[in-house]
């Protein structure tokens, strides 16, 4: 039984909740970037993380303020908030954790999570622009889709070579961006993102479907 206090009084505060509903979102998210073997070790220390939120959050604000007017400074802003996110979350690491925050996991915190933002549509379709130059999360069942329909749909073998090249595509994704030495930081996109994200565009075509939609098509 819980007992409130006298002085105990529940109003609307607007930039409280919406810290609440952001930290909801971001619980979320982080759950599904470290899921699994996407993540190797404890992860408590990730989720106890706060420093970075703030680079996440001016992400999903920039969205929902329809304040990308290009692919290309979308992906440029996206590149900058996942080397933010690594350095961030990064910088927490114990001395005894196995894995690193990489850019597969960030890609995946910050994708789930205009994910969960896109539902918004839901209510008010015309939002849906604003999620025009949003990305597909690449997940171990997404590439496995985009593997499975890049030949069948466009009909190509030599189309599906070119994934082939970009080693091994379908392999795990939660090392991605670590090359050699770990590293946390990224600085560019890694090549088999973008191979994943432009093949999906060919899958696409000329339509009105967003990626960010094709996830939500195709994934379950």
């Amino acid at each position: 039984m819980i007992i409130w206090g006298d002085d105990m009084e529940f109003t609307y505060n607007e930039k409280e909740l919406s810290a609440k509903v952001f930290n909801f979102i971001y619980g979320c998210s982080m759950h599904d970037a470290i899921l699994q073997k996407a993540f190797k070790g404890k992860k408590d220390w990730v989720g106890k993380a706060e420093t970075p939120k703030p680079f996440l959050r001016e992400y999903i604000d920039c969205i929902l303020g329809n304040k990308f007017s290009s692919q290309d400074e979308h992906d440029t802003f996206f590149i900058e908030t996942a080397n933010s996110i690594c350095e961030a979350i990064n910088a927490h690491r114990p001395n005894d954790a196995e894995d690193v925050f990489s850019f597969g996991n960030a890609q995946k915190l910050i994708n789930i999570a205009a994910k969960h933002i896109y539902s918004v549509c839901y209510l008010n379709p015309l939002l849906r622009e604003n999620f025009r130059y949003c990305h597909c999360p690449m997940d171990s069942i997404m590439l496995g889709k985009v593997w499975g329909l890049y030949e069948e749909i466009l009909g190509s073998k030599a189309r599906r070579d070119k994934l082939i090249r970009v080693e091994s595509f379908c392999r795990a994704w939660g090392g991605e961006g670590l090359d050699g030495d770990i590293q946390p930081r990224i600085c560019d996109f890694p090549k088999r993102y973008l191979a994943f994200q432009d093949a999906i565009k060919e899958i696409i075509g000329n339509g009105d479907l967003y990626a960010i939609e094709f996830d939500y098509m195709v994934w379950s």
